[in-house]
Order: structure tokens, then C-alpha cells, then sequence
């Protein structure tokens, strides 16, 4: 194993020492259930896949579950723990995310690591494999044609650099900074929209501000009388690219996570730029209303605006569309992918109560809703930041050394 010596130019005057390892020599823990399918049951113990690991992140709504006893039998090649970090191997292969239960199964394509004491901090792990050279070296040893993957014994014989423990453990601790000032901005936006949504049931579902019922001057009308629904344009996907050329262009994969992956140089004629608080809607798929937090971007097709006639009610709205949406996605059957589309809309009835009682709900919401946009845009400037420093700190461009984390 070799020793190199890297000078910060930073945040420190003494360098930083790295020694070379396989990830077999780093890990302690490898736990693979790749060829193994639980039985599923309707409760019991949350199960993983790699469609639940994404940016970071675990989203525990897409698991499955399998009884306590398929646990004891299925989870025979060893048990995950808090802090273990999962890496997925293919579709898609090098998402990553570190475990905060153990009372989990882990299932096929997904990698169960643990760093050994000494040698490799798992938080450190978890960066390493999101950065830029940890992604270069997954994808150097991924196989596959139509589905492409990284299999475990390929991962094992990946080389990495690897700091000092006391190094790894600023490292981590300065990007976790700024991981934790995004999870607290997404947990306030979640109670933000919690807020709003209880506001909204009380006023026009429940009309409990006007003694339960609902008053005689309300009256019934079509979606149009809210908002005008602006279509996105079919832009060529020849001049789409990911280098960042042209502007970016949302597509129905993008709206969740709001994050650009494609751009284009191409001026369609009919191309409409999102803007920072539309509410947009994917029209395949899962029929979900977002409020766009990011700068402006082509709306690709598939992909519609509610714009909504009044600027300040956009909380209405939202919350008005929303169980639109959903009981159009639970009445569709398809053997492929469920579509939705203008007839859909056209069908739409929503209540429109008194403009005083509307401006009311406004002066609540309409504050809220700016400040959820505000947080979506400093997550992305925050998320920059640290996809910007990832390589810099794995290499030691940026020496921690002195930094008291």
C-alpha cells in the first residue's frame, strides 16, 4: 500500500496523508442478497430496494413489507445496522444512503456496507461514493447491456484513497453540516404544506369557519375558472445533453427531486419556461401537483402547468387540484404506465367560494408558499456547494486539518 502526501490550499497548512485500499481490505461488512426474493405480506418488516435509495436519501413510502418469520428466514447473509451505508447496484447503480433504523430488510440490488473501525468511517464512505470519483470508478466496473450494474465482487476490487480516520471524520462532519440545513429546509417545508392542507380542509371541506356548511353564495364551475393549463412542448431529444449547454428541460423524472439533468439548445416554438412557484404536474405515471422551487427551465411534453389566474392563490389551487389528480390515478387501469390529459382536465368541477373569503385564505397561505419556495431554493445553492467541495475535500485540494468540526 502507498503513502501520498496532498497540500491543502485552503482550509489548512499541513497536508493530508492518504493510504490505498480495496474496498474488500476498507469494509468491514459487505452484505449482498442479490439472487434472493423474500415473500411479500401486506405488514411486518419495511424491505428495501434500490428504487427506496435515491440522493441521498431513503424513501421508506416505496418499500415493501415481509412478515417476521420471512425475516428470520430470508435475512441469513447478515443484518443491517444504524449508519450502515447502502449503495445501490443497478437500475439505477451508485445511489447512496446511509440507514437510520435497523429494523429494516435489505432486498435485491442494494449493497449493505460498513467501513471498518480504524480504516473507513461509513459517513466518510457515504461521500466518497457520491462524489464525482467515487461515481468514476462504480462506472469503470459496471457490466450490462440493457440494464448495466456494478456486481459485488467487482466492487470489492475498487481502489480508494483513503485519509487519516480523525480526516474522514471532518470531512463528514462539514458535509453533514450542510446535508442537515437541507433535511431541516425539506422538514419545513413538509410542515408548511401540513399547515396549509389543514388549513384548507377546515375552511372548504369541512366549512367549519361558517358553522359546517357550506354557504349558498359558493357555487360550482370548471378548473379554467382557477387556472389556464399551459402544455409542455415536444423538444427534440437528439439536442437534449447533460453538459450543460442551453437551458435545462424538466421532464416528469425531474419533478420530485427538482434537481436539472438535461439540457438543450433548442427554441421551441411552443416551449414554455417554468418558473420559480408554478405549480406543475407530471401527466404519466403518478399524477402529483409541485410547487417549482428551482430557477426557470423548458417544460418538456407530458408535462403541464396549473396557472393559476389569481398570483396569490397558489395554495388554493394546489390543494384544490391535488385530490383531482389522485382519484384520476386510482380510477385509471393500465398494464403499462397510466396517462392523463386534456379531456381529463376538462372534467374537472372545483368549488369557488366569495372572493372576500378566498383573499382571507390567501393572506394565510400566500406567505408559506413564498417561503417554501425560498427554502427549495437555498437546498439547491446548498446542494451545489457541497457537490462542488465532494471532490476537492475526497483529494485533499481542501486540507480539514485545521478545522475544529
Amino acid at each position: 500500500m502507498s503513502w501520498k502526501m496532498k497540500l491543502g490550499r485552503s482550509w489548512g497548512r499541513l497536508g493530508m496523508k492518504y493510504k490505498t485500499y480495496t474496498m474488500e481490505d476498507a469494509l468491514e461488512t459487505i452484505i449482498d442478497y442479490r439472487g434472493k426474493t423474500p415473500k411479500k405480506s401486506d405488514s411486518g418488516i419495511p424491505t428495501l430496494s434500490a428504487k427506496s435509495v435515491k440522493n441521498n436519501n431513503i424513501d421508506y413510502s416505496l418499500c415493501y413489507y415481509i412478515s417476521s418469520d420471512e425475516y428470520k428466514r430470508f435475512m441469513v447473509r447478515g443484518f443491517p445496522k444504524v449508519g450502515d451505508v447502502l449503495l445501490t447496484t443497478e437500475a439505477p447503480m451508485g445511489m447512496v444512503a446511509r440507514l437510520d433504523r435497523d429494523d429494516v430488510a435489505i432486498a435485491q440490488r442494494l449493497l449493505t456496507l460498513r467501513g471498518k473501525e480504524g480504516v473507513l468511517d461509513n459517513e466518510y464512505l457515504l461521500y466518497f461514493l457520491q462524489s464525482s470519483i467515487g461515481q468514476t470508478l462504480l462506472r469503470a466496473r459496471e457490466t450490462g447491456t440493457t440494464v448495466t450494474g456494478i456486481k459485488q465482487a467487482e466492487f470489492r476490487k475498487i481502489q480508494i484513497d483513503i485519509p487519516q480516520i480523525s480526516i474522514q471524520k471532518k470531512i463528514g462532519g462539514f458535509l453533514r453540516v450542510l446535508d442537515k440545513k437541507i433535511e431541516i429546509n425539506n422538514k419545513i417545508n413538509e410542515n408548511l404544506l401540513e399547515q396549509m392542507k389543514a388549513l384548507y380542509k377546515s375552511w372548504f371541506v369541512d366549512f367549519e369557519p361558517f358553522n359546517g356548511k357550506q354557504p349558498q353564495s359558493w357555487h360550482q364551475n370548471n378548473i379554467y375558472s382557477l387556472a389556464n393549463i399551459i402544455y409542455g412542448a415536444p423538444f427534440s431529444s437528439k439536442q437534449f445533453n447533460t453538459d450543460g449547454n442551453g437551458k435545462p428541460v424538466i421532464r416528469i423524472r425531474d419533478l420530485k427531486e427538482q434537481r436539472f439533468a438535461t439540457y438543450t439548445t433548442e427554441k421551441h416554438p411552443k416551449g414554455y419556461l417554468l418558473q420559480p412557484g408554478d405549480i406543475v404536474v407530471g401527466m404519466d405515471g403518478e399524477f402529483r401537483p409541485y410547487i417549482w422551487g428551482n430557477d426557470e427551465a423548458w417544460l418538456n411534453q407530458r408535462v403541464c402547468v396549473f396557472d393559476n389566474i389569481r398570483p396569490e392563490g397558489k395554495a388554493f389551487l394546489y390543494f384544490t387540484i391535488k385530490p383531482l389528480l389522485y382519484a384520476i390515478e386510482q380510477t385509471q387501469v393500465a398494464t403499462t404506465v397510466i396517462h392523463i390529459g386534456k379531456k381529463d382536465f376538462d372534467a374537472f368541477k372545483v368549488l369557488i367560494p366569495e372572493t372576500t373569503v378566498l383573499n382571507r385564505f390567501d393572506a394565510i397561505t400566500s406567505p408559506m408558499v413564498k417561503q417554501i419556495i425560498s427554502n427549495s431554493f437555498e437546498n439547491k445553492q446548498l446542494a451545489s456547494l457541497r457537490d462542488t467541495l465532494l471532490p476537492k475535500l475526497m483529494t485533499g485540494e481542501l486540507d480539514v486539518s485545521s478545522l475544529d468540526i
